[in-house]
């Protein structure tokens, strides 16, 4: 099992991510891994992505037109997945994506 760090940002949020940290604060598996600077980060693993990537498409739809923008940073690695996406977007091709990027050795 992975670690990493994901930060999110919500392009032209009026106030949007203290919401969006409240409502991911709402999984068990996520509490305490979420803080709010001038992103959402959150602390994840390949096995908690899931319960990461389902939350987060429920607020995204919840909120209609919102869009994201992810950084994912892979514990001990230099490199980051940068990925952007909408309620309409395919969320288990955004899960495959964050669980294999932390996955990768």
């Amino acid at each position: 099992m992975t670690a990493g760090i994901v930060a999110i940002t919500v392009p032209n949020s009026d106030g949007e991510l203290p919401e969006l940290a409240a409502w991911l604060r709402g999984e068990d598996e996520l509490r305490g891994r979420v803080q709010v600077f001038d992103a959402v980060v959150v602390g994840v693993s390949s096995t908690s992505a899931g319960v990461f990537c389902r939350s987060l498409f429920e607020w995204l739809t919840r909120c209609r037109e919102a869009r994201v923008s992810l950084k994912v940073k892979r514990s001990g690695a230099a490199e980051e997945l940068e990925l952007d996406f909408g309620a309409a977007s395919d969320a288990e091709q955004v899960l495959g994506a964050v669980q294999g990027f932390l996955d990768k050795s």
